[in-house]
């Protein structure tokens, strides 16, 4: 919880300092491009460090397996993303996105040979080198994009942090655990027959997610592309905060006590309490004072935001209600059922954020979200 109130309180400085240097067009195109390039990364989704932390018997057979299809996947969700960079002017009809997205491929190559032993420290429970780790990223992120965006006053800062974050990870993975993979294939079946669903289950999450920018974005534009992100991001953050970092953390300790039922039926309530004590009075809380943070917070650019992220509180309240029950189902060997629930709300979210967009805009895309 420390590593993410930390990591995250960065980040919200450091939206707040570039709401005022930038436009909501330029949050907006790099939202576009970045919801390509999310959708081109779900090939190498397979979330084999969950796999890797489910099965507490993993060898190097295992952590050497996943790496290699990190690399490979890696280099070929790049060399995708590079090939749709025109397709994607013509879907967006914004010629702006092509050199963002050859700009993202390089860092989903990069990205791909990271050290895959830095699963441990979640596995192993050892958090404080999870947190350091982290941490480490979100500051590189932060002392490239901040001044980048004083000086240039443009959207590339946003592109070029991105670029170095995910440099710095790699780099430091390799600095801060000793394993050192090497390229195998030996343990792909067990890996792959786990790993099948965790890819749909990570689609769908996908889909939950990002779908708002591919139909804002196809039917309103970049301006209401970054008007819905950035409320969104407010408003997902108390109920985010305190729920993303706790279900990162359980996950590992579900696994451990999988086989112990009553032991974990006891673990999950009192997690799901946890949960409950504080994203639902936070959520509430932030929609309440919606009216007099958003300008306060953001400027005037970002009036429109009020109701976006007023809608998006109550959301986000339900959200965090619901999130920690899939990785339940993860954690026992049961990635399907995961899968199924997520099925279902894709099912409803898509077609009510066709017609939300259509009608009412972002605005009407929250509503959607929420229903």
């Amino acid at each position: 919880v420390l590593a993410r109130l930390v990591t995250r309180s960065i980040g919200m400085v450091s939206t707040l300092i570039l709401a005022r240097v930038l436009v909501p067009e330029d949050f907006g195109l790099v939202a576009m491009a970045t919801s390509l390039v999310a959708l081109i990364e779900l090939l190498r989704a397979f979330g084999f460090d969950t796999a890797l932390i489910q099965n507490q018997q993993a060898d190097r057979r295992h952590y050497d397996t996943a790496w290699t299809f990190n690399v490979a996947l890696g280099f070929l969700a790049g060399v995708l993303v590079a090939s749709l960079a025109v397709p994607a002017t013509w879907f967006y009809d914004e010629v702006r996105i092509l050199p963002v997205m050859l700009v993202l491929a390089v860092g989903i190559v990069v990205q791909g040979v990271e050290n895959v032993g830095i699963v441990d420290f979640r596995k192993h429970l050892q958090f404080d080198r999870d947190f350091w780790f982290m941490l480490g990223q979100k500051l590189a992120g932060f002392l490239a994009t901040v001044p980048l965006a004083l000086y240039l006053r443009s959207y590339w800062a946003l592109v070029i942090g991105i670029l170095v974050t995910r440099l710095w990870a790699v780099a430091s993975s390799y600095y801060m655990h000793p394993y050192r993979p090497r390229l195998s294939l030996a343990a792909y079946a067990e890996l792959i027959s786990f790993s099948k669903w965790l890819l749909l289950n990570n689609f769908l999450t996908f889909l939950r997610s990002r779908a708002s920018d591919f139909v804002i974005g196809r039917l309103q534009g970049p301006r209401a592309v970054g008007l819905f992100n950035v409320s969104y991001e407010i408003a997902n953050l108390p109920a985010s905060e305190i729920v993303m970092p706790i279900n990162r953390a359980v996950y590992s300790g579900y696994a451990i006590m999988g086989s112990d039922r009553p032991r974990l039926r006891d673990g999950f309530l009192n997690v799901i309490s946890v949960i409950a004590a504080f994203a639902v009075p936070a959520g509430v809380g932030l929609a309440a004072v919606a009216q007099g943070l958003v300008p306060l917070a953001l400027g005037a650019n970002w009036l429109d935001a009020v109701p976006i992220v007023q809608i998006l509180s109550v959301y986000g309240v339900l959200v965090a209600l619901q999130t920690n029950a899939l990785y339940v189902y993860i954690a026992v060997g049961e990635p399907r059922t995961a899968a199924l629930l997520n099925s279902l709300y894709v099912a409803i979210l898509i077609p009510a954020l066709l017609l939300g967009a259509t009608s009412a805009g972002p605005v009407g895309a929250a509503w959607a979200c929420l229903i």
